[in-house]
């Protein structure tokens, strides 16, 4: 069955590590936006009735302190619809990538998404050192 592209947006706030300033990770509950997305569902269009947005996220990070563990969340008009954990090791693995895929149906309208990070290990620390690349996809 023949799909529709309803809509696509992209968010390039850095493609290669170290090109931007590093973005520190707060300690949850704060959390930091470091980029966001939107797409448009059209009402008017009959494939809209039954879409699905796929989003997707690279962040690369750097781990400066201990053991943090990046909270990474997805945000659409208020209402938290993704969260991941991943641990990172300051002394082995202390740059990594970080790679989101999600699926959902969403409303009718224009769909605002935000890609947000924390820290919930209080004792740790770690930044965003990029790239950070987040796609939002309509289909329909």
């Amino acid at each position: 069955m023949a799909r529709t592209l309803l809509d696509y947006n992209a968010s390039v706030v850095s493609p290669a590590t170290n090109v931007g300033p590093a973005i520190p990770i707060p300690i949850s509950p704060a959390g930091v936006q470091i980029a966001a997305v939107s797409v448009f569902i059209d009402p008017a269009n009959p494939a809209s009735f039954n879409n699905r947005v796929e989003l997707k996220a690279t962040i690369g990070v750097e781990a400066l302190a201990d053991t943090p563990n990046i909270l990474v969340r997805i945000w659409r008009a208020g209402t938290e619809i993704f969260y991941g954990l991943v641990e990172l090791e300051d002394l082995f693995n202390d740059w990594g990538l970080i790679t989101v895929n999600m699926v959902e149906q969403a409303p009718l309208g224009t769909q605002n998404y935000q890609l947000i990070v924390e820290n919930q290990d209080n004792n740790a620390a770690a930044r965003v050192v990029g790239p950070i690349v987040f796609t939002a996809t309509a289909i329909g």
